[in-house]
């Protein structure tokens, strides 16, 4: 084992090969349906929370809740890495403007103070633009790079990325309360499609659209916008049980965005699904 160790939690939608590679601990957040809590993807598969969550809707009842990892959570996790040899621990976790997983970390990380040095960052994101964020990470210290080129690593990609995504179910981002513009868009006189994007910890309304396909175009413009003059080096499509429509917009981005890498889709999973709801297409890129 490296004396250097990774963790995120389970908003990071890290796909499995990168946990492997890279040898990623994931502590995962809870989703309560009523008073039953059950971690995130561990215990509650995407496809068994969307299922309940379609049935929970149609007979009326109410919205699932989620909540952080417990500082002991994250004690139990930095403990077993620091037994196992890690003198250094990075571990980069959802915004902290948008979670309560950051201050956990941070509680346990100064509880374990004396056995490891923990390193935990605010990646002001969530989702795959998060993920992003632990690779170049990894890669740097893989490459030989130190805990501060690491860190530095983290920082540059926070700095030349985006997150960007239309909802279709208005009342998950009204519930949530964590989304600036929600209630607006709830109380609009007509339907519509608003795209959400990630500013600096916090998920903002940017555009509210009136049909599904005025919000893929704004989120692809919004995309291309934001990230105008880097070369891309990772395009994820990030959806919420909208696996079809992921697969479409994965077609565009070459040619929308110019990009010829590999193009991820991935499912946001359960507890950012219970902030959006089911239905979400969107991108997370980076580039330098």
């Amino acid at each position: 084992m490296s004396d250097i160790a990774f963790v995120t939690d389970s908003t990071a939608n890290l796909p499995d090969e990168w946990v492997q590679r890279y040898a990623v601990t994931i502590v995962p957040l809870y989703v309560l349906f009523g008073d039953r809590a059950r971690k995130d993807y561990v215990e509650l598969p995407p496809a068994e929370f969307y299922r309940e969550l379609a049935a929970v809707k149609a007979a009326g009842g109410a919205l699932p809740r989620t909540s952080q990892p417990t500082p002991l959570d994250f004690e139990g996790t930095y403990s077993a890495l620091a037994r196992g040899g890690a003198k250094d621990i990075i571990s980069i976790h959802a915004a902290a403007k948008m979670s309560g997983t950051l201050n956990s970390a941070q509680i346990a990380g100064d509880v374990l103070g004396k056995q490891t040095c923990v390193h935990v960052v605010d990646s002001t994101t969530i989702s795959m633009q998060l993920s992003y964020m632990l690779v170049e990470a990894a890669e740097t210290i893989r490459r030989g790079g130190s805990v501060q080129a690491a860190l530095d690593a983290v920082a540059k990609v926070k700095a030349n990325s985006c997150t960007f995504f239309t909802v279709t179910e208005v009342e998950h981002i009204e519930a949530s309360g964590r989304v600036e513009g929600a209630d607006k868009v709830a109380e609009a006189e007509i339907k519509v499609r608003p795209v959400i994007g990630i500013f600096e910890g916090q998920a903002k309304v940017v555009s509210p659209e009136r049909t599904q396909r005025a919000a893929i175009e704004k989120v692809i413009e919004l995309t291309r916008n934001r990230l105008q003059g880097l070369k891309l080096k990772g395009v994820t499509v990030v959806h919420t049980n909208a696996l079809d429509r992921a697969e479409v917009l994965k077609a565009r981005v070459p040619a929308e965005l110019g990009y010829e890498g590999e193009v991820r889709v991935a499912d946001m999973g359960p507890v950012l699904a219970v902030h959006v709801g089911p239905g979400v297409v969107g991108l997370a890129a980076y580039g330098e």
